[in-house]
């Protein structure tokens, strides 16, 4: 829980202050914040990074009380500016704006394309789909995590919540079931043997519910098993 340390309190990203008999509202930034935006230079369309201005410049307006909101606006400046871009483009995107619904976000009939951004080349193609009435979403060709290793290591074979088919001596193989049954084929005539080395996984899903239909539809196309459930659903 936030306490109150000399006369402030944060939430959120609104910082309270106390001021006499009544509250200030500015901006809060936690002390690790390093104004490190997106750079001017980055492999991004400019719509993108104008966004970014436009955005951090609506937060002041809508959260800090009238006399912080300038002080706030001189704040991002300077953080822009040190992120490369020039004064020109900061006033330009810091300037109050309304927006403004085209025809197609009136009528609700947005048709969308998005494109990885290649500097004067995807350019070119947003400007032939604007003339058909599509907007053109676009994305960056490469990211810096997409460079690098992930950083956990691969799970070990079989140990996910997939489905398995799990061969035995006699022929059958075990399906949707609890894991009791194994031991109970196993110990049914006294010969059965287990093997699980040879255990394949024969579907991957995600979530519960579809693994149970999956599993469903591999039961039927593998009568040969010894399922102890009549239904899987």
């Amino acid at each position: 829980m936030e306490t109150e340390e000399n006369n402030q309190l944060a939430f959120l990203d609104v910082l309270d202050k106390r001021n006499g008999d009544h509250l200030d509202h500015t901006v809060y930034r936690k002390p690790t914040h390093t104004d490190r935006y997106l750079h001017k230079l980055s492999n991004h369309h400019p719509s993108q990074k104008q966004g970014i201005i436009g955005t951090l410049a609506n937060r002041p307006r809508r959260i800090c009380a009238k006399d912080h909101i300038q002080e706030e606006l001189n704040h991002l400046n300077k953080a822009f500016l040190a992120n490369g871009y020039n004064e020109k483009e900061i006033k330009a995107a810091l300037a109050p704006r309304q927006r403004r619904l085209d025809a197609n976000e009136q009528n609700n009939t947005v048709n969308k394309a998005f494109l990885p951004y290649v500097s004067q080349v995807t350019d070119r193609i947003g400007k032939v789909l604007r003339k058909h009435n599509i907007k053109t979403i676009y994305k960056p060709t490469r990211k810096i995590k997409d460079c690098l290793r992930p950083a956990k290591d691969k799970r070990v074979p079989l140990s996910s919540a997939r489905i398995y088919c799990i061969p035995c001596s006699c022929g059958e193989a075990l399906g949707q079931t609890d894991k009791s049954a194994v031991a109970e084929h196993a110990l049914r005539d006294g010969d059965h043997k287990i093997q699980f080395e040879n255990t394949q996984v024969i579907a991957t899903t995600s979530g519960y519910h579809p693994r149970l239909v999956r599993e469903a539809v591999e039961i039927h196309k593998h009568p040969n098993n010894f399922n102890r459930k009549e239904e899987t659903l």
